[in-house]
């Protein structure tokens, strides 16, 4: 398994800058990619070790945020300046089957560039997963659907920040199909559950996929 930093060469970067890490094997060619959107800019390691788990066919590629500090909340305008940040790094990656996977204030960012990605045309995403995240608006009306593949929202049974019946709400989000995954407890599945994470990501992303082969 191979780590691959989509960064500024040495010297170039600055503060805005949205880093990519892609961790793919080396000696078979990735059917699928899913783009993590960590919950902050220094929380990519579930990830790592989800990739442990992950079928070698699936590659992953992680957002490196500029900036956010630990479950930092970003006001709208912030988060709207910070999504169009990670479009720009990761339009060029939908050459294949992908899926998208927020949690936290990542669900938010990776619904935000979802909906851009299918609005112009880059490539809609198989499946889009929210995390620990209620839906936005959910308490109002969010209007048409942004979105139309499908979505799968995962939280635990006694997350406070993220109750079953909020969301819930990311089902009025898309035109597609939807799912609630919840599991016991009240935060941190995915560690304590990581596998029945990358078995629901296998069965959305692989089982439903279908790709042609190459």
């Amino acid at each position: 398994m191979t780590h691959a930093y989509g960064r500024p060469p040495a010297g170039e970067a600055t503060p805005d800058e949205v880093g990519l890490i892609q961790i793919r094997q080396p000696a078979l060619p990735s059917s699928y990619r899913m783009i993590c959107f960590p919950s902050s800019r220094n929380s990519p390691l579930c990830y790592l070790a989800m990739a442990e788990l992950l079928l070698p066919t699936v590659e992953l590629l992680i957002v490196q945020y500029p900036f956010l500090s630990a479950e930092e909340e970003l006001d709208p305008a912030a988060c709207e300046s910070l999504a169009d940040k990670v479009f720009e790094a990761v339009r060029g990656w939908t050459d294949r089957p992908f899926a998208l996977f927020g949690h936290r204030t990542g669900a938010e960012l990776a619904y935000a560039v979802g909906c851009r990605l299918e609005r112009e045309t880059y490539g809609a995403p198989l499946t889009l997963f929210v995390s620990g995240r209620t839906a936005p608006g959910h308490r109002g009306s969010l209007g048409p659907p942004a979105l139309s593949c499908r979505v799968v929202a995962l939280t635990a049974q006694h997350d406070r920040r993220a109750e079953p019946a909020g969301v819930r709400g990311w089902r009025r989000c898309t035109s597609g199909s939807f799912d609630l995954e919840v599991f016991p407890g009240a935060q941190g599945y995915l560690k304590s559950h990581r596998r029945e994470v990358v078995n629901i990501v296998h069965d959305q992303l692989i089982s439903l996929g279908e790709p042609d082969p190459d």
